[in-house]
Formats: C-alpha cells, sequence, structure tokens
C-alpha cells in the first residue's frame, strides 16, 4: 500500500480541509440538527460542485471512478469536520449496489448521485435485527402483473427523510432476498422520521401494497445478498474513516484545552494524568488509522481476510473512540457535555459511527467465526 498521497488525492484533501474549516463551527451544526429532513442542501450542492459526489462513482456514469483509499481519505476530513451528510450512505454504500447490479436505474441513478440530484439509502433493517445481511426478510414482494407489490417494514433507516429513492430488500417468492429502487414519494410508502442522537435522522419505512415496475428489481438471492455484504463493508471502512478524523479533531481540541485552561495557576496540560490521558488518545487514534489502512489493503483480496481487517478494524475504531470520548469530556470537565463546546458533538457523533453498519459486538463476532472459517 502505497501511502504517499496521489496529486489527485492531496487536491481533495486540500478541498475538504477548507470547506470543513468554514463549516466547522458549534454554531453550525447546532442549527442542522432543526433541519427536517437532516440534510444541509446547502452544504451537499457544495459537495456536489467539489466532485466529492462523484468519487467512488465509475467514469461511464458520470463519476471519477476513485479508489475506496481515495473515499476513506475524504471520510476522514468529513469526520474532522464533522459532516454529518449522508455521504455514506447514499455515495458508497448505494451507488456501489446499484453500479454493480446493473440495469435500468444504474445510469440515471448513479448520475443523479454524481450530481447532488439523487440521493439513495439502503432499507434493509427490520425490527429485531442484530445487523442481520443474509437472514430472511419480513418484507415480501410478489408479482403483481408486469411488477412488483411490496408489503412490510423497515427500521431505522439512516439518512430516510433526505432521501429521494430506496434500495428495498424484501423476500421474493422463489427467489429470496431481492433489491428493489424505490422512489421516496410513491404511493403506499410511509415515513416516520426522528433525530439520532448526533443530530442525522432516520426513519421507519412502512410499505403497504407498494407496487414498483419490473425493472426495479435489482438482484435476487444469492447475488442480492453477495451485494449488501460487499456494499456495508465499504460503509464500515467509511465510517471507520469518519471515526479515525473525529478523534483525531478531538486530539486538537484536547491539546487546546490543556493549553489554555488554567487551574492552581498553571495550565492544566501540566498536570501528568491529564497527560497520561492525552497520550493514550493519541495512542487508540493512531492505532485506528492503521486498522483502517490495513482494512483498505485487504478490501480486494481473500474473502476471510477482508472480513478479518474489515471487521477489527471497526473493533479498533469503535473501542478506540469510547476511550477518546471518555478522556476528551473529562478534560474539559463539565463543559464536555455542554452543546456549546465542541467536544460534545464529537462525543454523540462518535457514538453514532460505532454503530453504523456494525457495531463492536457484531464485528467481534463476525471477526470470531471469519477465523475459525
Amino acid at each position: 500500500m502505497n501511502f504517499d498521497y496521489s496529486e489527485m488525492q492531496q487536491m481533495l484533501l486540500d478541498s475538504a480541509e477548507r470547506l470543513m474549516k468554514e463549516r466547522g463551527q458549534v454554531e453550525k451544526w447546532r442549527e442542522r440538527r432543526h433541519i427536517e429532513s437532516g440534510l444541509d442542501a446547502d452544504g451537499w450542492a457544495q459537495f456536489a460542485e467539489l466532485g466529492w459526489l462523484m468519487l467512488p462513482i465509475p467514469e461511464d456514469a458520470g463519476g471519477l471512478d476513485g479508489t475506496m483509499e481515495d473515499v476513506a481519505l475524504l471520510n476522514i476530513a468529513l469526520g474532522k469536520g464533522l459532516a454529518t451528510e449522508p455521504y455514506i450512505n447514499s455515495v458508497v454504500l448505494s451507488a456501489y449496489i446499484l453500479d454493480q447490479a446493473g440495469g435500468a436505474h444504474r445510469e440515471a441513478l448513479l448520475g443523479g448521485i454524481a450530481s447532488g440530484e439523487a440521493r439513495v439509502a439502503l432499507a434493509h433493517a427490520e425490527i429485531g435485527d442484530r445487523y442481520d445481511i443474509d437472514t430472511p426478510r419480513a418484507t415480501t414482494a410478489v408479482h403483481d402483473g408486469n411488477g412488483y407489490k411490496i408489503d412490510g417494514a423497515k427500521s431505522v433507516i439512516f439518512d430516510a427523510p433526505s432521501a429521494t429513492h430506496f434500495i428495498v430488500s424484501a423476500d421474493l417468492a422463489d427467489a429470496g432476498t431481492s433489491l428493489f429502487v424505490v422512489e421516496a414519494g410513491a404511493a403506499g410508502l410511509a415515513l416516520e422520521s426522528y433525530p439520532l442522537v448526533d443530530g442525522t435522522r432516520a426513519a421507519d419505512l412502512r410499505f403497504g401494497g407498494l407496487v414498483v415496475d419490473a425493472d426495479a428489481l435489482l438482484a435476487s438471492g444469492a447475488q442480492a445478498t453477495d451485494l449488501l455484504f460487499a456494499a456495508t463493508d465499504r460503509a464500515a471502512i467509511a465510517a471507520v474513516a469518519q471515526g479515525v478524523g473525529s478523534m483525531e479533531a478531538c486530539l486538537d481540541l484536547c491539546s487546546a484545552y490543556m493549553k489554555e485552561r488554567k487551574q492552581f495557576g498553571q495550565p492544566i496540560g501540566n498536570f501528568q494524568s491529564l497527560q497520561h490521558m492525552i497520550v493514550d488518545m493519541l495512542v487508540a487514534t493512531h492505532q485506528s488509522r492503521s486498522a483502517l489502512y490495513g482494512a483498505l489493503a485487504a478490501l480486494d483480496g481473500e474473502a476471510q481476510a477482508r472480513i478479518r481487517a474489515i471487521s477489527a478494524a471497526k473493533v479498533v475504531m469503535g473501542e478506540a473512540s469510547q476511550l477518546v470520548m471518555r478522556h476528551g469530556v473529562q478534560i474539559h470537565g463539565g463543559y464536555g457535555v455542554t452543546d456549546e463546546y465542541a467536544i460534545s458533538h464529537h462525543y454523540r457523533r462518535l457514538l453514532s459511527l460505532e454503530k453504523a453498519y456494525g457495531d463492536i459486538e457484531y464485528h467481534v463476532a463476525r471477526l470470531a467465526a471469519a477465523h475459525i472459517a
């Protein structure tokens, strides 16, 4: 793996650093929490203008055909700037499924994602799930004339309130788990939106006799399951990258605070106990970045090695983020839990990233199973 940045990667990082610095104020983060859809439309338009939304999209669909290394570097910067836009769900996860599945919707939706006009959310999770991917779905699809009729419900669908389209998983008779493209405003689709701990929004979806055309079917059976696993692995890598960026921002915040805040006539950074805490934070953050690089290196390799590397990265980041969050808040004292301090916003974001695309418990079990296999 080459650790030197290419010219494009350096330009990407420079543009991300500039924009995140402009948008990285506590007041702006607090304002975004009151947007009903959860989407900062102006920010999303800037993402599109800078080419970030087309980064992993293939060239034949209007994208830049970037690598997962490029995507990870950008998401580290997004994590530092506490970007809560639906980048991972739409640009990383859903775009991969649409590209690999092909079909009538591929070109139009990938082009829409690249331009910022389309935002696609995966609607797979159901009540009682524990990040299940290959278990049968309670949501069903049946043949209906020249199309399909979908009935059922989905639970805690990230970024659903701002989505223009959904990729919906449903059990299709004689075909197993199948993936369908559904427009957000389709008749028979009800959406109940609510905020998450980090200010992003999710929704529960209900399908009551929703009818889609035949070309809405993307994949079925083993192909659909394989696509879900592969796309979720990529999303997990992007989430780890955002977690690394957020933890690095926490380090910067805590280092600056320890130099400015005084107790007993001296900066609190002189106290050895706090020095030990920030060293632990530094080590944990660097371990997470190393685990991220390991996951990227294994992404296109042998299946079990890929699973082990990605799940290990998610576990390392999850445990490191808990340490960084605890120490970061403690260093700030009572201020650390208030809305007025950036550390509290990173705290909530890291909580959400640890749960996204498999939490610590899920990936420990997956890691163990991969070692046994």
